[in-house]
């Protein structure tokens, strides 16, 4: 049952590393197609991250294994394999820093290009980026979170399980729904709301802290975080600094509601969708003439 358990716990970190590379490939791509600079720091700091994974990995089950998980020990060719990936990750991490170092300095400048030169407004709106930002890889390491509780430790006659099921998952997608759409509506009363309800988060990861790390359980029999505990104790770490920095980035925004933001942001949407309108009508226009023009001549040559 032991073995099981440590072959379980390496396939879901290893479904949890394949979706992390592919949310990362989107938050890409969304950074690229909006400009976004903030965006691109962010993937870099969220891949740096996931190499930090790939090194606890490789020492939870070869440098420091538990009993059930030396099984991973016996396979050397499984051992090159998480070198290779901690190596790939390594030169990937450095290539994606070199090339968002180019992308900042190429697109730096579309913000200004967007709202002026009025540097409330740019304050305000990267605030607003980095709150955005924060929502979404706050979307990975809580559902990363929840995956590893429920599927590595919860047990169907815990009652643990079900209140996870009930109340926590449906409370994460609330506050972050939420924060979302009184952060888009610039709604204050509702933002206040959603940073009380992270505060009260932050208490229940202190709460798994105190648990997953309770000295009564740590290398004992039936320990259930024993070939968990390294990548749940960095999974909670993650959550518990984004929390807090969604915390002072909500603040942020909420100090800059009212500000002209939210105007200025439609004006800029409404002027992008004229352009693209009167491009397809001058589009349009160009080929009438052209086409226009193709009969006279051949009208004339007749």
């Amino acid at each position: 049952e032991a073995v099981t358990s440590s072959i379980t716990t390496y396939m879901v970190y290893n479904v949890l590393f394949i979706l992390a590379q592919v949310y990362i490939i989107f938050l890409c791509v969304e950074a690229l197609a909006h400009q976004n600079t903030i965006q691109i720091i962010a993937v870099v700091v969220f891949y740096f991250v996931c190499q930090v994974y790939t090194a606890t990995r490789y020492i939870s089950f070869y440098v420091l294994p538990s009993i059930s998980a030396r099984i991973f020990t016996r396979d050397s060719n499984m051992q090159m394999m998480q070198i290779g990936v901690m190596t790939m990750y390594a030169i990937a991490l450095v290539s994606l820093v070199v090339l968002s170092y180019k992308l900042k300095k190429d697109v730096g400048w579309s913000v200004f290009k967007r709202l002026g030169a009025d540097i409330s407004l740019h304050r305000a709106y990267m605030w607003r980026q980095c709150l955005v930002i924060l929502l979404k890889i706050d979307i990975y390491f809580i559902g990363s979170y929840l995956v590893q509780m429920t599927a590595l430790i919860l047990k169907d006659d815990d009652i643990e399980t079900w209140l996870q099921i009930t109340v926590c998952i449906p409370f994460c997608i609330v506050v972050i729904v939420g924060a979302f759409y009184a952060l888009f509506g610039e709604h204050r009363h509702l933002m206040v709301f959603i940073c009380a309800c992270m505060v009260v988060s932050l208490g229940y990861f202190v709460f798994k802290i105190v648990r997953v790390c309770n000295p009564d359980i740590v290398n004992r029999p039936g320990d259930p975080y024993a070939d968990s505990r390294p990548f749940l104790m960095i999974t909670i770490a993650a959550c518990m600094l984004l929390i807090i920095l969604t915390i002072v980035a909500s603040v942020k925004c909420i100090q800059n509601f009212d500000s002209g933001l939210k105007e200025a942001i439609a004006y800029e949407k409404m002027r992008i969708r004229h352009q693209k309108m009167y491009a397809v009508v001058a589009h349009d226009e160009a080929e009438t003439a052209g086409s226009a023009k193709i009969a006279r001549e051949r009208f004339a040559l007749d």
